[in-house]
């Protein structure tokens, strides 16, 4: 139903899917509503799906239409069709133009979750939202979008918080975003981009016993760019697959030259980031790298986060089955950060549990920490894992640590993570050195 006098006889045009305005009315009707109700404020909020067009892929195109118009129906049931506005622009992107009196999103996307809930879908399908409170009523509508999304940008795949507010310094944020996204494929052609290795040490051995491999990115200008800024703009673009490819066959290529020269070696950790387990062919390409540099499976660990198993837990444990299968050790990283359960523990066949580094530095503040950390120690060790604690970085932390057990530590209180000729160097203190204590003893 439509408001006399408010809503414009024009937009016509609806989404044949959804039922909703499509872009173009939906732009006309928004500021032929704002004009008319001057005195209201609004609010522009940007919706869309977590990794839609995974969906699409795993399942028939038709499941995601289900999916569209479910939502598109709840837009129509549940906000005020006399004073809101609801479009579906494309793909799995919707828009509102709601009274920001009105706007409850957490309202909203907790209905919208319970009506996709309803539908039984066996994958984690999230809404997430970016809001413009218009303060510019003379803006054009689609710049009020583009607004909305930015904040929505910000928080997209984000198990914290599923919606965000634009506010002035999105706009210097998205900036520096498109120029890290221009450079990215230069800066791969032209190796601007390395790996750093962090130690992870054993305090009852006191040795090496492993590493992770960590990208860095050195620009020949603006010189190193902080991880921070330019990681979480590649898991959003897409690049992060093509980037961890980049750092595993790094990885291979250092434990290659260090068995040419004889010299021994630990296992090296990489990170596969959850995009990764959309690729159809990522075990493939795991199995030659080992074949390309005649490496054995152990020497190469593979990392997988917390955030990829609440993002599809059946597709997860096929694809961790598979590495298991193949040799390699699986670990859980940022263990603690998000939704850790019980049942996680009980369904994946991971080999090592990485305490979250939010835990030990709560330490010295909480002995329910240190309780905890007792107990995942303990439990860990009855599942037959092993664990690592992340962010060691005080003597009480790495003592509190060793007293945990066959726990290892990794952290800036025995290393940063270091260039490859440092990381080397230091390997060779302790490797060699044991080498060479052994030979003295035969």
């Amino acid at each position: 139903m439509r408001a006399e006098g408010v809503f414009s006889t024009v937009g016509t045009k609806f989404d044949p899917l959804t039922g909703l305005y499509n872009r173009d009315a939906f732009y006309t009707e928004a500021q032929l509503i704002m004009g008319a109700r001057y005195n209201t404020k609004y609010s522009i909020v940007c919706m869309d799906i977590s990794c839609f067009k995974i969906i699409n892929d795993l399942f028939h195109v038709e499941t995601g239409n289900v999916i569209l118009r479910a939502a598109g129906e709840y837009l129509k049931e549940a906000l005020n069709p006399r004073t809101t506005l609801s479009c579906r622009a494309d793909a799995d992107h919707f828009i509102l133009c709601i009274p920001t009196e009105e706007l409850d999103i957490e309202k909203i996307i907790k209905e919208l979750d319970q009506k996709i809930n309803s539908l039984h879908i066996s994958h984690n399908i999230l809404f997430f939202a970016g809001i413009y409170p218009v303060d510019n009523a003379n803006l054009p509508i689609h710049q009020m979008c583009d607004r909305a999304g930015m904040a929505l940008r910000r928080i997209k795949g984000s198990y914290l918080t599923r919606y965000a507010y634009y506010d002035s310094k999105m706009r210097d944020q998205m900036i520096e975003e498109l120029l890290i996204t221009s450079n990215l494929e230069i800066a791969l052609m032209e190796h601007q981009f390395t790996i750093f290795l962090q130690p992870i040490f054993d305090p009852k051995k006191n040795t090496v016993i492993s590493a992770e491999a960590l990208v860095r990115w050195f620009h020949p200008v603006h010189g190193m760019v902080s991880p921070g800024k330019f990681v979480p703009v590649c898991e959003r673009n897409g690049f992060i697959v093509r980037l961890d490819r980049f750092v595993w066959e790094e990885a291979c290529r250092l434990q290659r030259k260090r068995l040419d020269e004889g010299k021994p070696i630990v296992p090296i950790s990489v990170n596969l980031s959850r995009l990764n387990f959309y690729s159809l062919d990522l075990a493939e390409f795991l199995s030659l790298l080992l074949e390309k540099y005649e490496l054995e499976p152990w020497m190469l660990k593979l990392e997988v986060t917390e955030s990829a198993y609440t993002d599809n837990q059946v597709q997860l444990l096929d694809m961790i089955s598979t590495f298991k299968k193949l040799g390699f050790s699986v670990l859980m990283d940022d263990f603690g950060s998000g939704y850790s359960s019980l049942n996680m523990l009980k369904d994946m066949p991971l080999d090592t549990i990485k305490v979250d580094m939010a835990f030990i530095r709560q330490l010295e503040k909480s002995q329910r920490v240190a309780v905890i950390l007792k107990f995942i120690a303990e439990l860990t060790s009855a599942l037959g894992m092993s664990t690592v604690v992340e962010g060691v970085e005080t003597q009480f932390q790495a003592d509190y640590v060793a007293s945990l057990g066959d726990v290892a530590i990794q952290g800036y209180y025995f290393s940063r993570p270091l260039p490859i000729k440092d990381y080397e160097k230091l390997l060779d203190k302790y490797l060699l050195n044991k080498e060479d204590d052994k030979n003295a003893v035969n």
